[in-house]
């Protein structure tokens, strides 16, 4: 899929998810199709370190997605057998950024999502610094495929930046951290509040 401003519904699992790989990408793709409107793809991503996973649902327009059809995702993921031992919040997001990557002709196999608050006195700061600096150079690095953000307009976290990665070794990459520790980074980042960082392992991303 060639890298394009859509919005998503977030559905957040946590617990364990015991159904077969296959029977989880076709209820995402029954999801997407029944509760999100103009829907283009569904993916998943299962965190490496913690049970959850991430299940994406995104839609052509990200206007169509309200507080409505979050509702409907939730009702529709929990009357499925393959979620029935999850617990489940769903998200909206918004989309802010989206770039191809370097290594845009390769597979990914890895998803790393960076999930915060600012305070909003560096608000604008830290979207410029996201926005012209820190995405770009992430996405200029060999291993990256796409490099993404989102903006939660309902609440915490309000931002959300993901990165579609060939391998986990990209991040400990001497180009990855170098863009990590520019002088603007190191002014923005002691501003995040509620950060939270999870590397996940790439389920599958099915068009539809």
């Amino acid at each position: 899929m060639s890298p394009s401003h859509t919005g998503a519904v977030l559905l957040k699992c946590a617990g364990p998810l015991s159904a077969p790989q296959e029977e989880l990408r076709l209820s995402a793709r029954v999801i997407a199709r029944d509760c999100v409107p103009l829907s283009e793809s569904a993916a998943m991503h299962a965190a490496l370190e913690v049970e959850e996973s991430y299940v994406y649902l995104f839609s052509r327009e990200p206007g169509v997605v309200t507080p409505a059809v979050l509702a409907s995702v939730l009702r529709r993921a929990r009357a499925l057998p393959a979620f029935e031992h999850a617990e489940m919040r769903a998200v909206r997001l918004q989309p802010i950024f989206d770039l191809a990557g370097a290594s845009r002709a390769e597979a990914p196999l890895f998803h790393y999502v960076v999930e915060t608050d600012v305070d909003p006195e560096h608000e604008a700061d830290m979207n410029a610094w996201y926005d012209t600096e820190h995405m770009p150079g992430l996405a200029a690095c060999l291993g990256c495929t796409r490099a993404r953000r989102f903006r939660n307009p309902d609440g915490s976290p309000r931002y959300h930046a993901c990165y579609d990665l060939v391998s986990t070794e990209t991040l400990r990459g001497e180009p990855w951290l170098a863009v990590r520790n520019t002088a603007w980074s190191d002014r923005i980042r002691p501003h995040f509040r509620n950060t939270k960082r999870t590397l996940f392992r790439r389920l599958f991303e099915s068009e539809l």
